[in-house]
Order: structure tokens, then C-alpha cells, then sequence
């Protein structure tokens, strides 16, 4: 009981605190783009994106899963109203409702028929399989199938490869009822159709065992340096018509470490003609467009050959032109029972990240799709999404007495092929209680022709004392640009930019590369202080030295409060500092290059080196954006509550608002990688760890009371609480480092 008291006190304590800062999301402030008012303008953006369609909610309809691979992010869109009302509504943090470590390629596909669709994702090697065995009383569950696919080759079993950049087509390519594999070999120049067994030995689809029943399938080849197809190949493996065991090129141990020319395709499998036999769209990692290969066959399993090839598919429309490494899904958007065709960027850090998700509407039917174009920004066009790494910045641009918003990045596509940084202005065309963001420019200060590299960040500041906010600018190079406002208070109007911007001795002021500067009163001395966020996670803390009208910003503190954000993953933390006064108590939002919510305390007094601030939680509230987050608390509505603004990974924002009765997870003061999920939860909690072991797990409701505990020696535990009562109730879990975690769970 006392161990209980210690955790209850300790949360006690922690929440009482931070109460200030209880936000849940919230996406109910206006957003317009002309006459247009967003209806998901903070969903957070997309940028590298996969599609598949599934009844997350167990509702009855079908809902859209979204993996990116910006960061391996995972988004849920739910099937909202009736009628001519349908729409897709963000499902905010609903990756907490799927195994964690998903990476590279996800996609929902019903393999054992039992009307709920499975999870197929990345395994090393291959394809890893979770079983979907959630209902509408527990809500999604998962059930881990298989770690890693085989397939029978004719020298044995090995894993069923698919590269990591590469995405399969996963279908009934006999239309047996069992789910086939069609994916490249690791040469590239190939298809592989693995045949499942499941029908042939069992009767049944409930298994996932595979033969390689072709390794030409389509009999054609595309070139290693081209995207060009030769149909009928007549050189090894197409040659020899229906190859029921063909020759293999040998067992691969680490078919990802080996020498093979292979760098990606993507595969879409369907029936373009009604033929009965299946077509197949092409992308590669090279090229923009997709390539239809139509099937000569009329049935499965005849080793039919393809006898034409588009590369400019769909021809009949504006054909698919993606920079780069296109990727085709199939599925219904548009809520008419027919299925669409989307087309997404699969290169990272390459491919579009603004204008990603092309939309082809489907005019035809299921059976023989006419596809024609419609939009660049399926989804996109309804969000604030600009680009990847996106940075929320609130000051008075047109001096009206309202704060707008500027949103910088770190880059967004530039045609072709290249980047830019950019900075989008939204005017605050509503009230001090009824704030409005109107879209009025997406090269604020024409900042792409200014030459100063990727990830700009301004902050805004009375530099000289005049009534209006002066502006320094972080650029890529690690220093600062200077530019002075020369407003007559009828709108900023910003001077020749001053670059190199030095320090009270003259010398250039420089992190080396990609600064991170702002402008706050952080000793409170009347004068503006300078802080800045380094790449490599530290911050850099200058002090005013100068005057009102005058500024000298002298070295101070080369590691502010100790703090460093890089992390065993990488050695660059990209610290994204947001220092704000709330009650006359400084604190400070951090953001870093892991996507995570550094909250931080006891900064007043501890300014001088070798002091250190507090690190609350570098998991605050449970918000983390995946990669590159940033932030930004104010009290747009004037209601004398906060708001946080949450910059991330894939160039969108999400919003915060204070919520009093929150009852988003309040995360330990330490540092831990244990994931607990789903929550809220009806029925099975799980808790997971990737590299330690958890020993003991205790669950205590809100009067104290322990009402299970379960000794382990597991890195998975999952815990039935559908016996329990509905309401909040703490979940402590010791782990084999030594390290006690305890989470907030609501039990509905």
C-alpha cells in the first residue's frame, strides 16, 4: 500500500503543477483558403503517403489508414456523416492504436476472410502480418501472425523478400479465396508470384503459407536503368511457359545487405479489362509516371503473358506525374461504392511533399475503372500542409492588434527535384475572441529567392525601441539575418536584410549550422534576450547587454539549463526552443528532431552555466509529432486559457486547447520508450517495450485501490480490464533497468 500512496502522491503532485498546461486536441479555430474554410486545417499534413481502406471503428464503414514514410508516421481518417454529407475526420493519435515499431510499408488486407482487414507491414527481410481480432465492444485489437513470411522455393524455405523500398501488390492473384503476394525480385527486373497454399491444403483462408509458383509472372522485364518493360522476355526465368518450380537463385541470408541492382517499385495489382485475369500499374524509384502492363489472359494460373504497356497511365486523363517514385492504391474516396485511384510520392525526402496525393475519380466501375484526373492534394487541400518540418510562428504581421501566423519549414518540394524553405502567412481576419486564419501568401517576404538555404526560422522582436517587431532570421548556414522593420503602423514592412548578424564584440553569431534563434526576455530585464536552438540539441543563450533602442547580445551560456535533445538515435537533436511567461513563471516547450515535447521548468535563476533547468517530460501529455516538432502556446481566443501549436514532421499543425478535465495520459517525469496502448481501451490494455523487459505491472483505480497485479519477465504484456468499472485508473509497470513507469489509462 505505501508503494501505491508514493505513485498517487507523485501523480498527484505532477498533475496539480502542469494543470496549467493540460491541452487535448482540438481542430475547432478557422482556417480558410479563399471562400473555402478547411474541414481538417489541423490534421497535421502529408507528405510520403500509402493508402488503404478499413472499419477502424467498427462502424460499418470503411476508413482510411494513411502510412507515411516521412517517419514512418500513421494516420487514421473516419468515415464522418450520411448522405452528401460524408467526409473524412482526423482520428488523432490513433497510431496509439496499432503495434508499435511499424516501419517502411503498411496496408490493410482481410487474408482470412473474417470481414475484419489485417495489418501488413515490414518485417526484416519481408512482410510481418498482425491479425486484426478486435470488435465494436473492444475496439481494435491486434494479434501478432506472423513475424516474417516464408515461401517454399525449389533449394527450400526462405523468407518471402520485399526490398524495403518497395511496395507489393497483396491480392488474390487466382482468385481462390486466399491472399497471393506479387512482388520484385531482388534483382528488380522481375515479378515473383508467391502462391498461398492456404486453399489447397486446408480448404480454408485462415493461413498464410506460400509457394513460389512463378519468378516471371507476366512474362516481362523491366529494365535495371530504365523504366522501360520488354514484354515476352526471352532470356531466364520467362522462358518455358508455365513454371511451376522454377529455378531459384539460391537462399539469401540478408537479401538487404547483398550486392543486387534493385533500388524500388511499387505494385498495383487489379482488373483493368474485366479479363478475369489481373493487370498490373508499375512505379519506379526513378521515375515520375506509372506504367499499366494489361494481361493477355482470360485465367488465372496460365502463365498468361502481358501484351501491352503504357507508360503513360492513365492516358486517357492527365496521366500520373509524380516526382518521384510514384505509388498507385485502389480504393473509394469519394463515398460512391466505386473504388478511386490515388497516386502518392514514395521517396523520402525527395518525392513532392505538398501537392503529394494525386486523385483519379473513377467514372467507370469496379470491374472496368475509367479513371480521370481530378485534384494534386487529395486530402492536402482541406489542411495547413506545407511541406516537411513545419515551424508555428504567431505575431501581429499586418499590425491590427490580432496575432497572425506564419508557418516556416524546412523544406518543401521544389520542381523539379530540388528544395526550398518557405514561410506561409495566415492573416488573422477574425476577432480577439473569434480568431479567423485567411491563407494570403505561401512565399511570405519572398523568401525562396533570398538565398538562405533550407529550415529559415524567424523571430519577431522591438529590436530598436520604434513600436513595431523587428525580425531575425536562423538560416541553414547556422547565423543570423537581421531585418529591420520600418513600419509607419499601418503593416510591417521589413528593410534590406542584414546578414552575419554579430554579437557585442563584433563577432558573427553562429551555431555552425541551422540555427534556431528567439527573441524573449528570458532574465526579465525589460530587454529582449536572444536564445538559440543548435543542431546538435543544445541551446545557446544570449544575453542583452545593450539598451531599448540599442541592442548587445553578449555570450551568456553556451549550454542553457544543461540541456542537449539529441538522443542515442542520432547525433543531431535540432532543438526548436519556444521559451513563454505564463503567471510570471518561465517555461519552455522544446521541440527536437525525435518529434517530441520537451516541457521544461525551473528556468528563472538558473540562467548562469552550470545551472540546470528541470526536463518534466520529453513526453509531455503524450504529444509527439514523429519528427521535427516545434511549438508555440498562446491564448489565441483571449478566454485566459493557453493554447499549444504543434509543428511536425509532415507540414502541417496541430492544435491544442486547454482542457481542465483532460484525460490524455499524463507521462512520467523519466524518460521511457514503454508503449502503452490502445487508450481509452474497453477491454485489453497492452504495454510493450522494445528493449527492456517488464517485471511487474500493478493496476490502482482512483481510490487507491489495487485491483491487479501480474508478475512478468516480458518486453509484451497484455492485461484484461473489461471486468473492471468504467473510469481512470493508474497502471504502474517496474522494468528490468531499474526504471518504474507509470500512464494514466481510461477504462470505457
Amino acid at each position: 500500500m505505501r508503494t501505491i500512496i508514493v505513485i498517487l502522491l507523485f501523480l498527484f503532485i505532477h498533475i496539480q503543477s502542469n494543470a496549467q498546461f493540460q491541452f487535448e486536441f482540438n481542430q475547432d479555430l478557422t482556417v480558410k483558403i479563399g471562400n473555402d474554410t478547411l474541414t481538417n486545417a489541423w490534421g497535421g499534413g502529408l507528405n510520403y503517403t500509402q493508402f488503404s481502406d478499413f472499419d477502424f471503428d467498427f462502424d460499418g464503414d470503411l476508413d482510411l489508414l494513411l502510412f507515411d514514410r516521412s517517419s514512418n508516421n500513421l494516420r487514421v481518417y473516419t468515415q464522418e456523416g450520411v448522405g452528401s454529407n460524408k467526409h473524412y475526420e482526423l482520428f488523432y493519435n490513433a497510431k496509439n492504436h496499432f503495434p508499435p515499431g511499424l516501419r517502411y510499408r503498411c496496408t490493410m488486407v482481410d487474408y482470412d476472410l473474417d470481414g475484419r482487414k489485417d495489418l501488413f507491414t515490414y518485417g526484416i527481410g519481408g512482410i510481418k502480418v498482425y491479425r486484426n481480432v478486435g470488435d465494436a465492444v473492444s475496439g481494435l485489437q491486434w494479434e501478432l501472425a506472423n513475424e516474417l513470411l516464408y515461401t517454399d522455393v525449389p533449394n527450400g524455405i526462405q523468407n518471402l523478400f520485399v526490398s524495403i523500398s518497395d511496395i507489393p501488390a497483396i491480392v488474390d492473384v487466382d482468385l481462390d479465396g486466399d491472399i497471393d503476394v506479387l512482388t520484385f525480385h531482388i534483382g528488380g527486373q522481375h515479378l515473383e508470384y508467391h502462391q498461398n497454399q492456404s486453399m489447397e491444403l486446408y480448404g480454408i483462408p485462415d493461413s498464410l503459407v506460400f509457394v513460389q509458383k512463378n519468378e516471371c509472372w507476366g512474362k516481362f522485364k523491366e529494365d535495371l536503368l530504365t523504366n522501360s518493360v520488354t514484354l515476352n522476355d526471352p532470356d531466364a526465368p520467362c522462358v518455358g511457359g508455365d513454371i511451376t518450380n522454377p529455378e531459384s537463385g539460391g537462399e539469401i541470408a540478408n537479401p538487404e545487405k547483398s550486392g543486387a541492382l534493385h533500388s524500388g517499385s511499387t505494385v498495383l495489382a487489379l482488373d483493368m479489362d474485366n479479363s478475369g485475369v489481373l493487370d498490373l500499374v508499375l512505379g519506379d524509384v526513378a521515375f515520375p509516371n506509372l506504367t499499366l502492363l494489361l494481361n493477355g489472359g482470360t485465367v488465372p494460373n496460365t502463365d498468361s503473358p502481358m501484351i501491352s504497356a503504357d507508360n503513360a497511365f492513365p492516358s486517357n486523363t492527365t496521366p500520373a506525374n509524380m516526382h518521384l517514385f510514384p505509388a498507385a492504391f485502389f480504393l473509394d474516396v469519394d463515398f460512391d461504392g466505386v473504388k478511386d485511384l490515388l497516386v502518392g510520392g514514395n521517396a523520402k525526402n525527395i518525392s513532392e511533399n505538398e501537392k503529394s496525393v494525386h486523385f483519379y475519380k473513377n467514372y467507370g466501375s469496379n470491374a472496368m475503372p475509367n479513371f480521370i484526373f481530378t485534384q494534386t492534394d487529395f486530402l492536402q487541400d482541406e489542411m495547413i500542409d506545407h511541406g516537411l518540418g513545419s515551424i508555428p510562428i504567431f505575431t501581429d504581421i499586418n499590425e491590427d492588434g490580432l496575432e497572425d501566423m506564419i508557418v516556416a519549414n524546412f523544406f518543401r518540394y521544389k520542381p523539379i527535384l530540388n528544395k526550398e524553405s518557405s514561410w506561409t502567412y495566415y492573416q488573422n481576419t477574425g476577432t480577439l475572441t473569434d480568431p479567423v486564419f485567411s491563407f494570403v501568401d505561401d512565399n511570405y517576404f519572398n523568401l525562396t529567392a533570398l538565398g538562405f538555404g533550407l529550415r529559415s526560422v524567424p523571430t519577431f522582436g522591438d529590436l530598436d525601441n520604434d513600436g513595431d517587431k523587428d525580425m531575425l532570421i536562423g538560416v541553414e548556414n547556422g547565423s543570423l539575418v537581421y531585418v529591420e522593420n520600418q513600419s509607419t503602423g499601418s503593416g510591417s514592412v521589413f528593410s534590406t536584410t542584414v546578414q552575419n548578424y554579430q554579437d557585442n564584440n563584433g563577432q558573427v553569431i553562429s551555431t555552425g549550422v541551422f540555427s534556431f534563434p528567439q527573441l524573449f526576455d528570458l532574465n526579465k530585464d525589460g530587454l529582449l534576450d536572444l536564445i538559440i536552438g543548435t543542431k546538435t540539441g543544445e541551446l545557446i543563450y544570449y544575453r542583452n547587454t545593450g539598451t531599448l533602442t540599442s541592442p548587445e547580445f553578449t555570450l551568456h551560456n553556451s549550454l542553457l539549463g544543461n540541456i542537449d535533445v539529441n538522443t542515442v538515435n542520432s547525433p543531431d537533436g535540432y532543438a526548436s526552443p519556444h521559451f513563454l511567461l505564463h503567471n510570471d513563471t518561465t517555461y519552455l516547450f522544446l521541440g527536437d528532431k525525435e518529434g517530441r515535447t520537451n516541457f521544461i521548468t525551473d528556468i528563472d535563476g538558473n540562467l548562469d552555466p552550470s545551472q540546470s533547468f528541470t526536463v518534466e517530460s520529453n513526453d509531455f501529455l503524450g504529444i509527439n509529432m514523429e519528427a521535427y516538432s516545434s511549438f508555440w502556446v498562446t491564448d489565441m481566443d483571449s478566454d485566459g486559457n493557453l493554447e499549444l501549436y504543434a509543428g511536425q514532421d509532415l507540414g502541417g499543425i496541430y492544435r491544442y486547447e486547454h482542457d481542465a478535465t483532460s484525460n490524455v495520459s499524463v507521462q512520467e517525469i523519466q524518460q521511457s520508450n514503454l508503449n502503452v496502448y490502445p487508450n481509452p481501451t474497453k477491454s485489453t490494455i497492452t504495454l510493450s517495450s522494445n528493449d527492456t523487459r517488464i517485471e511487474r505491472v500493478r493496476l490502482i483505480n482512483l481510490q487507491s485501490q489495487l485491483v491487479y497485479a501480474e508478475t512478468t519477465s516480458l518486453k509484451k504484456v497484455s492485461i484484461d480490464i473489461s471486468i473492471y468499472p468504467a473510469g481512470v485508473y493508474f497502471i504502474s509497470a517496474e522494468l528490468s533497468n531499474g526504471q518504474t513507469v507509470t500512464r494514466k489509462v481510461v477504462k470505457y
